[in-house]
């Protein structure tokens, strides 16, 4: 037991012995002048700007502490960079060796303050600027006598830990505004580095606060091989305290901007990794372009994860995703010569875009014509970028657009689309595309090449088993009944001739509908072919079957002219006539019976009525068979002037002839054919319902007995079978006709009954008759010498 006791008693007493020695090393080692002789004239030689140290103090247990650092400006009395104290915390053991191992250094509450100048240099670009090689021909400055300590040997430090606690930086710039310098500060500035060495990374940690907004940084860094990783944490920085360092690369006004960041990156000076979300928020911008459409408190969120090849300027975008209030986009691929001329190979989707939450998620103002339409639906889009950045749409490769359900409220109609759209190059082609209108299907085959040049191409071809046209206009004409009540506003200005139109486009398509409803008339097998080739629209074909007979219409039609140019030809087939006309003339309908057969041509210019009247022209053939005119208008006009029922209802076994249009006139030479009248009307009607018309009416014998019963006046207006010949004159409008005896007609047919009878009763018991017509007979001399008297006598 003594012998165990002996043993702990020399442990004890060496382990005093080197306590003791060390306490004796560390104070002849580490003293207040030796700290201050070492580090004031080297750092003042470094920097070339008078550094200050307060009070030195060494302590064996808590290392060194120096109290009030300060490093003044270049030349100046204000304070570059201050701390209020350095504490250098080394270890006991290497001081056996000579050795000052600093532990930790840690900076408490350091200020530092940067100015950039009006010229743009800083107030440490000095420091910059000196080479290497400058630094190695500056002599040496001869350290200051210490007495007994300056022959001590050097210190050798080595530090573990660096640590700054309560930092502050104030960055000054007068280069944007001399007289109103733009300050920015990082306050509560805390920064630690643990095993600091140049041939190992080392882990580092910062938390700062930059105008109020937290910051923190945490990662490694390689000195030797200048690289490093970090994760950065940033909130609501207000980005518009900043805004005069890139106000100029804005295309507009900022006035709100607040930045997010979680990021990590990783690499070096030529290659660097990076992923994590940005964050802008409370965005408000008033663009350059769209004053009267701001930007105001929106949102931007950006996730990604990208590398780049900083020496080749290549960068990798693994993938990226974009949330602007709620529209999502995504994006992947490679931006080549990013820091010149970029060349993009990108892949872009919008997946699943509602549309009415995409429209109120953008500006009001920006959207305000399209949300007129109330668009909705759901949109998918997939795209591929190649090419240069400045190409513009050029750039876009193909793309893939998936339409459900997508609607749109366009002339009080609401169609709504399913399919796809697939662009390839400038080619643009639809896939299962249909459209859905007031309960209507339709299929729509879409072609369209050379969407980036002139002229566009299209070709497109519409099919449907049934369409009803009527269900869809009715549906539009909704909206329009419901406003229709509302008194309409003041024209503010007259209005003016559409058109000239030059369109970049050629186009050409088909409608074929195998049974439709269009003003109540059902028509089968409709076919219509059109083709638009240098601003000219020309109907190639119009068929169909209605009615019980067909119809052909061509037309073409100018758009390059002011109130365009149009000519057209229609040929109408064993129609009939009550539906046809009661469908496209209504205030005919009840009127007109019977085949209807029509050709007509038409040429005109002007789309207002009284440009229109003016310059359409036309002519035409119309065969009315087996037919009748009855009701309200020409043929109770008749009757009621007549004062025959029988003519209320003119029945006919042909009307027809020819009629030409001009100066807003329809002229007629016509010739009507019944049992009871014939007609053969003459003159013209309006287009604005007027009536100018000699009927030239003949009425049956039963109708001239019941119009004259006595005789005493149809005696002289009838012909030798007994027919009446009223020379009848119609004036008014369609609607209300006037009627009227053509006087001048009366009296020469007056004057040729009475010639007549005279001859007869007269002449012809008196003279040998004429001779029939053929005879070579010669007429008596006084036979022709009465004749001629009696013409003169009645004017004939």
């Amino acid at each position: 037991m003594n012998k165990f006791v002996k043993i702990g008693a020399i442990v004890a007493a060496v382990v005093l012995v080197l306590v003791v020695a060390v306490v004796i090393l560390a104070k002849i080692l580490i003293t207040p002048e030796r700290v201050r002789a070492t580090v004031v004239p080297v750092a003042e030689k470094a920097l070339e700007r008078e550094v200050h140290l307060g009070e030195i103090e060494v302590r064996l247990l808590t290392g060194i502490a120096l109290h009030d650092l300060r490093i003044k400006e270049k030349d100046s009395d204000e304070t570059f960079v201050s701390a209020g104290q350095v504490r250098l915390r080394y270890r006991f053991w290497p001081l056996l060796f000579l050795q000052v191992v600093v532990d930790e250094v840690r900076l408490e509450d350091p200020q530092i303050r940067v100015v950039r100048l009006a010229d743009g240099t800083f107030n440490f670009s000095d420091l910059l600027g000196e080479t290497p090689e400058e630094a190695q021909t500056q002599p040496v400055a001869a350290s200051p006598d210490t007495g007994s300590a300056s022959a001590a040997p050097p210190i050798n430090l080595t530090i573990a830990t660096v640590r700054l606690s309560g930092g502050e930086l104030l960055f000054v710039d007068q280069m944007i505004n001399p007289d109103a310098p733009m300050r920015y500060q990082i306050s509560q500035l805390n920064f630690a580095a643990r095993d600091i060495a140049l041939d190992r990374a080392f882990p580092f940690e910062l938390e700062a606060r930059i105008n109020d907004a937290p910051l923190s940084v945490e990662g490694r860094a390689d000195v030797l091989r200048q690289t490093g990783n970090a994760r950065i944490n940033l909130d609501n920085l207000d980005v518009t305290a900043f805004s005069p360092y890139f106000r100029e690369q804005l295309p507009g006004r900022l006035t709100g901007l607040k930045l997010g960041l979680d990021v990590r990156a990783e690499g070096g000076a030529d290659q660097l990794t990076s992923s994590g979300k940005v964050a802008l928020r409370d965005l408000s911008l008033t663009l350059d372009d769209l004053p009267d459409a701001p930007i105001r408190g929106a949102n931007l969120l950006l996730d990604y994860d990208l590398s780049a090849d900083l020496a080749a300027s290549i960068l990798n975008l693994r993938s990226s995703r974009i949330d602007y209030n709620g529209i999502i986009a995504e994006a992947s691929g490679r931006i080549e010569q990013f820091d010149a001329e970029p060349r993009l190979a990108m892949d872009l989707r919008v997946p699943s875009l509602d549309l009415r939450k995409a429209l109120a998620a953008l500006p009001s103002a920006l959207v305000a014509d399209v949300k007129e339409l109330d668009p909705a639906g759901v949109v998918d889009v997939r795209a591929r970028l190649e090419g240069a950045a400045d190409q513009g749409a050029a750039l876009l490769k193909n793309a893939e657009v998936r339409l459900q359900d997508v609607q749109a409220t366009a002339g009080g109609m609401r169609p709504a689309l399913n399919g796809r759209l697939n662009l390839d190059g400038d080619r643009l082609e639809s896939q299962d595309l249909v459209m859905r209108a007031a309960g209507n299907q339709a299929r729509i085959d879409l072609k369209a090449s050379n969407l980036f040049g002139e002229p566009i191409v299209v070709s497109q071809h519409i099919s449907a088993d049934r369409f009803d046209l009527d269900a869809l206009l009715q549906a539009a004409a909704g909206p329009a009944a419901a406003t229709a009540r509302e008194p309409a506003p003041q024209a503010t200005a007259p209005a003016e001739e559409i058109g000239p139109f030059d369109l970049p486009l050629r186009a050409d398509g088909t409608v074929k509908i195998g049974q439709t409803v269009y003003k109540g008339l059902t028509i089968n097998d409709f076919d219509l072919a059109y083709r638009l080739v240098d601003n000219i629209l020309t109907l190639e074909k119009m068929t169909g079957r209605v009615v019980g007979g067909t119809f052909n219409q061509t037309a073409r039609v100018d758009l390059g002219r002011e109130g365009l140019a149009y000519q057209g030809k229609v040929n109408l087939q064993s129609l009939q006539a009550d539906p046809f006309v009661s469908a496209f003339f209504p205030q005919a309908a009840g009127s007109f019976f019977g085949n209807l057969n029509l050709d007509l041509d038409l040429n005109g210019r002007g789309t207002l009525p009284e440009t229109l009247k003016q310059n359409l022209s036309g002519k035409g053939r119309i065969n009315l068979l087996e037919g009748r005119i009855t009701g309200a208008g020409l043929a109770e006009g008749l009757a009621n002037f007549l004062n025959l029922e029988d003519l209320r209802v003119l029945r006919f076994s042909k009307f027809g002839g020819s009629f030409t249009i001009e100066q807003g006139r329809v002229r007629l030479n016509t010739d009507l054919e019944g049992s009871e009248v014939r007609m053969k009307p003459q003159g013209s009607v309006g287009l604005d319902g007027s009536l100018d018309l000699n009927l030239n009416a003949s009425l049956a014998p039963n109708l001239m007995q019941r119009l004259d019963q006595r005789g005493q006046v149809t005696r002289f207006l009838t012909d030798q079978q007994g027919w009446g010949q009223l020379p009848l004159r119609v004036a008014g409008n369609y609607d209300q006709p006037r009627f009227a005896l053509d006087t001048t007609g009366v009296r020469e047919q007056v004057e040729e009954r009475a010639r007549e009878e005279l001859q007869r009763r007269v002449i012809d018991r008196v003279l040998p008759p004429k001779p029939e017509e053929g005879e070579e007979k010669p007429q008596d001399p006084a036979r022709r010498l009465l004749d001629d008297a009696v013409r003169g006598i009645f004017g004939r």
